[in-house]
């Protein structure tokens, strides 16, 4: 699968809402618009670019090919799990809410557990000044 740029992109994203946010204001709003995006949307559009490349979905050069398709090969078995799990930290949920939503549904545990482990959101973690930093690094 080809690579591409996770950060190309988000400035792609980040111009289009500047475009679509000046448009509605009548003015071209500049960097306060960029921050805008950054501000609002960069943490789970960041986290979502993170799940999209463990599953094998699209393959983002910041993140490296060893993590690319993992969750997929290490819980072939446990797909419907893994589906739930991926769609509540797309979501914005943490790791405490994954698992008390987990031991409250009565879920394998042990498997979640390990599933949070692969998914690093602790790890992953990058504030909106990583998105300035990589705009200026290009």
């Amino acid at each position: 699968m080809r690579q591409e740029s996770l950060f190309r992109k988000s400035q792609r994203e980040a111009e289009q809402h500047k475009y679509l946010e000046s448009q509605k204001a009548g003015r071209d709003l500049g960097a306060s618009a960029i921050e805008d995006w950054q501000r609002r949307h960069w943490t789970l559009w960041l986290r979502h670019h993170w799940v999209e490349h463990l599953l094998g979905k699209a393959c983002w050069e910041e993140f490296g090919p060893a993590y690319f398709g993992r969750l997929r090969t290490l819980f072939a078995s446990h797909q419907r799990l893994l589906n739930e799990v991926v769609t509540k930290v797309r979501r914005g949920a943490e790791n405490i809410d994954v698992l008390c939503w987990a031991a409250t549904e009565g879920r394998d545990m042990g498997t979640v557990v390990r599933m949070l482990v692969e998914l690093r959101l602790n790890e992953i973690r990058c504030t909106r000044f990583c998105f300035t930093f990589a705009k200026h690094r290009r």
